[in-house]
């Protein structure tokens, strides 16, 4: 079986990240799968991708794939070392003799993404009838997605990720280039971020349409940006996994400074890292040179500005 025992410390995106390992793996593996409640159950109908039995400690368990699953006594963390270029036999060895456990420190998140991805994630996520399919179908709905205040500080690798204005500006002329009748959908946690403000700012002198998205309500700005047409993404795992869920084929729009700082591994904080801590975020850095390389047909990308 692969479990997780403990979601991820991190937010909403690699919550969603996790539980896409977790079911890959199931899949891929031929095994079952486990996990704790989790927010997702807000917005995605988990009960429609598995059969779901709740048990005396309130957890979600789901049998998948399998028939008269052994219960192991003895458990396995599963780590990013064993996963980025995975030996199916190996894992296929382990998962018979273990309970596969994927909590962190596994930290198998969007790092192994494309290695593990072989299933559509939607088959995984289904969206609640009352998220789905909620922006008009007569417009070209562009989503743009801001970080803020979570990338100004130390857990934002002091500011590594930002995206600058002039990013969302190019983007938005890019999409007014190619596309008519286009309504945009500006989604962020920080209001007083100012790539937020100047987006906003120019959407506005150019008279452009758009709505912004609900800072109170993280589910409702997803769902938006799941159902769009093209999203104009920030770094944020939260709109990674946007672009595999919902609609399918969207077109993503991703910052070329953001991609080279990726593929020149600039460094994550102001301070050397321990050499352990480097090599796990090399790995992240990987994702989005993997990306930048072609991707796969669940996740890649349009346009690079």
């Amino acid at each position: 079986m692969i479990r997780i025992n403990t979601m991820t410390r991190g937010r909403f995106g690699n919550k969603v990240l996790q539980y896409n390992t977790l079911r890959q793996l199931s899949s891929i593996l031929g095994v079952g799968y486990s996990c704790p409640d989790w927010e997702g159950s807000k917005i995605f109908d988990l009960s429609l991708s598995s059969k779901i039995i709740r048990n005396q400690d309130d957890w979600l368990t789901s049998i998948y794939a399998c028939e008269n699953q052994q219960e192991y006594e003895q458990e396995k963390l599963l780590t990013w070392h064993e996963c980025i270029e995975p030996n199916w036999d190996s894992l296929r060895e382990m998962s018979n003799k273990y309970d596969l456990i994927i909590d962190d420190p596994a930290y198998l998140l969007h790092n192994t993404f494309f290695q593990f991805c072989q299933t559509d994630p939607r088959k995984f996520f289904p969206i609640k009838e009352k998220f789905n399919k909620i922006l008009p179908s007569d417009t070209i709905n562009v989503g743009i997605h801001i970080r803020g205040m979570d990338i100004l500080g130390a857990d934002g690798n002091h500011g590594r990720e930002i995206h600058n204005p002039e990013y969302y500006i190019q983007s938005i002329n890019l999409v007014q280039s190619e596309h008519d009748n286009v309504k945009y959908y500006v989604c962020t946690d920080d209001l007083n971020f100012i790539s937020y403000r100047e987006t906003i700012k120019y959407l506005q002198n150019k008279n452009y349409l758009f709505e912004i998205g609900n800072i109170d309500n993280h589910f409702l700005d997803f769902c938006i940006l799941a159902d769009c047409d093209i999203l104009i993404a920030s770094s944020s795992t939260f709109v990674v996994c946007a672009v595999f869920l919902g609609k399918e084929n969207k077109k993503v729009i991703h910052s070329r400074e953001w991609i080279d700082k990726n593929i020149n591994h600039f460094p994550w904080h102001m301070t050397k890292d321990p050499e352990e801590v480097r090599q796990s975020q090399l790995n992240f850095d990987n994702f989005w040179i993997q990306l930048c390389n072609g991707g796969n047909k669940f996740y890649n990308i349009w346009r690079i500005v």
